[in-house]
């Protein structure tokens, strides 16, 4: 089949898919059945990409030609009385039908033709999800909290279910060992049930999709004792995840973010990548000056802006593999850590200036940080150049942080700083990567 052929095949299935739950009885079906009718529709529709497209064009297309569809129904009136009752039905605020081509065009992307890369977090993106939503309707008592109020445990066990399901099935097609198989799909189905129990406002439908994805990856070549350690260490930090309740410093969908990024770290870059967020949760409890009051109680949102540049590091070392990503992924955090140590200098040391809370937080940071990379490194991995055009991107985004968040000691959004936050980091990994070879 051609291009052209292809894409006209697909667009006709999702067309007749729209058509066909519009006209189920709603009493019947429900809102939120008749909303993942459609997703696993989708989902089993994408599934024949490997099949129908030789490269990532037409998939790409597919993906701006349904998000421009899909925002037409939820901003056209007349779009939205013929259809926007088969996915804005349920009361929960949310933007999954977007995302979900854009996760599937992603995934098409990075898989490079090989069809299992693809088909496993596509299935996990089809039918994970749906699972979860539907068990946790029916059956969710035992609660949690998340950005967007609670979810179920119950529907949480049905996400992670399905996902290894939706793994070892096509694993064991594809030609896999049946033990590695089944010890990837156990991985993934731990996997799915956190990224999808932190993920809000159907931004899933993109994390599921590349985490799974990013696993699959950097699992391809593990042998059994490598994969039954990765299953250990992830079936560990889901128990903690999920059943931990002291202390009140982060709340549960903070917890269970903290699990999702500490796996991910080590799984792709090894114990030597823990070394940086260990400083920073050591420089964070002993060294920065505690928040008059006690630190406010953080959520995901705090653990994704601190994470930003782990998390960004660790999806390009999947793809792009080599020894030299540990150097941008510790300024990401050394920029982190500066900029916290900043605020809280700001808020116990109030009578310092801006510039003084700065060069505070920076010293600490580049300090502890720096030398420590060159231990684990033994200096080798970056030029000379490189470490002090390094070391200056931790300092200039941490002051631009410093100057762009203008109520430094309490911001009228928590949740905009975070962000901020993750922006200035990714601009130091971003400065390391760039000038790591001067």
């Amino acid at each position: 089949m051609n291009t052209a052929a292809g894409m006209a095949a697909v667009l006709g299935a999702l067309a007749l898919l729209f058509g066909g739950v519009r006209a189920l009885p709603r009493r019947v079906v429900g809102a939120e059945l008749s909303r993942k009718c459609v997703h696993m529709g989708m989902g089993v529709v994408c599934l024949s990409f490997p099949w129908l497209f030789g490269g990532p064009a037409p998939v790409w297309a597919l993906s701006v030609a349904a998000v421009a569809a899909l925002g037409a129904v939820r901003t056209v009136p007349v779009l939205r009385r013929l259809l926007g009752g088969v996915l804005h039905g349920v009361e929960r605020a949310s933007w999954g039908e977007l995302y979900f081509p854009l996760g599937v065009a992603a995934v098409f992307t990075l898989a490079e033709g090989r069809a299992v890369l693809f088909v496993v977090p596509v299935a996990l993106l089809a039918f994970a999800d749906a699972a979860g939503a539907l068990v946790g309707k029916r059956w969710g008592r035992r609660r949690y909290e998340t950005l967007e109020g609670t979810k179920s445990l119950e529907g949480s066990a049905a996400v992670g279910v399905t996902a290894l399901l939706c793994t070892a099935l096509p694993l064991w097609v594809s030609g896999y060992d049946p033990t590695r198989a089944l010890l990837v799909a156990v991985l993934l189905g731990l996997l799915g049930l956190l990224v999808e129990a932190i993920s809000w406002r159907g931004l899933d439908n993109v994390f599921l999709p590349l985490a799974a994805f990013v696993q699959l990856r950097v699992a391809d070549t593990m042998g059994v004792p490598d994969l039954l350690a990765r299953v250990a260490v992830l079936a560990a930090l889901t128990a903690v995840a999920l059943f931990w309740r002291r202390g009140r410093i982060v709340d549960d969908s903070a917890r269970l973010a903290g699990a999702v990024a500490l796996y991910y770290v080590w799984a792709v870059g090894g114990w030597r990548w823990l070394v940086a967020p260990v400083l920073l949760l050591a420089s964070y409890v002993r060294l920065m000056p505690s928040a008059p009051g006690g630190a406010p109680r953080h959520n995901l949102t705090a653990v994704v802006g601190v994470g930003a540049p782990a998390f960004a590091c660790c999806i390009v070392a999947s793809v792009v593999q080599g020894p030299g990503w540990l150097w941008p992924y510790t300024l990401g955090l050394a920029a982190q850590q500066a900029i916290i140590a900043s605020v809280r200098y700001s808020q116990r040391r109030p009578q310092w200036s801006r510039a003084a809370w700065w060069a505070a937080g920076v010293a600490q940071a580049v300090v502890l940080q720096v030398p420590m990379y060159l231990l684990l490194e033994r200096g080798a991995a970056v030029a000379p150049g490189g470490m002090a055009v390094g070391a200056a991107g931790v300092a200039v985004a941490a002051a631009g942080f410093v100057v762009w968040e203008k109520q430094l000691q309490e911001p009228d959004s928590l949740a905009l700083r975070w962000w901020k936050q993750a922006c200035s980091s990714l601009a130091a990994s971003l400065a390391g990567f760039v000038f790591m070879n001067l």
